[in-house]
């Protein structure tokens, strides 16, 4: 007998009722998450004003900035599955990912990229297929600490039959990121942490089938 797939709506009214019992921490963390990847975006005006040693320093800060905000997305994940679990946490949770799980994070993400894009390229539709089989893989670093390509199995294997789903959780996440742009952009801070709960709520509800 073929095996029920998770419920959008219900995935997202879960995710809804677990953020109101924590709303200002998580608002919290996605506006410092918003600071930090604005982090060298000054390097626009020193462009213009041509000093190009000042342009240089900024370019890595901006870069430093986006290792910042990749390493801080994984601390979002490691929370979002915590504390649908039930599990107290706390701000020093979002900077306790390994350099392992880092690294390993970053070596799946290439691998994705280079997957994902050569899907888009050659058929599109192979592509958005990719990307929704490896939309969990962070779960399984985070949360398992599995390795780049023990992660990449695991998401691949777990979302077998769940493409079209996943696809339309996909779909209906863009609805709410509009929904938050259109609530003078201030919306963006309760639907982005929203958007994480729910997406790891999916990697708890399809990681969790296989166990039992």
């Amino acid at each position: 007998m073929k095996e029920q797939q998770f419920s959008i709506i219900e995935t997202f009214k879960f995710a809804w009722k677990k953020f109101k019992e924590k709303a200002i921490f998580f608002i919290g963390i996605a506006l410092l998450s918003a600071v930090i990847g604005s982090i060298g975006e000054i390097h626009n005006y020193t462009e213009i004003m041509g000093n190009l040693e000042t342009y240089s320093r900024f370019n890595l800060v901006s870069f430093f900035g986006f290792l910042l905000s990749i390493y801080l997305s994984l601390g979002v994940w490691k929370i979002s599955v915590m504390h649908l679990r039930g599990e107290d946490i706390q701000l020093n949770n979002l900077f306790s990912i390994s350099l392992e799980q880092y690294i390993n994070y970053i070596i799946a993400s290439i691998i994705c990229m280079v997957a994902v894009v050569l899907g888009l390229v050659l058929f599109l539709i192979p592509g958005i297929h990719i990307i929704c089989r490896l939309l969990i893989m962070p779960g399984y670093i985070v949360d398992k600490n599995q390795s780049f390509d023990e992660a990449i199995k695991s998401s691949w294997n777990d979302t077998k039959g769940e493409a079209m789903p996943l696809f339309l959780w996909l779909l209906f996440s863009c609805l709410i990121v509009i929904a938050g742009i259109l609530a003078l952009v201030v919306g963006m801070f309760i639907a982005l942490p929203l958007i994480s709960l729910a997406l790891a709520y999916v990697y708890i509800q399809i990681s969790g089938k296989q166990q039992q």
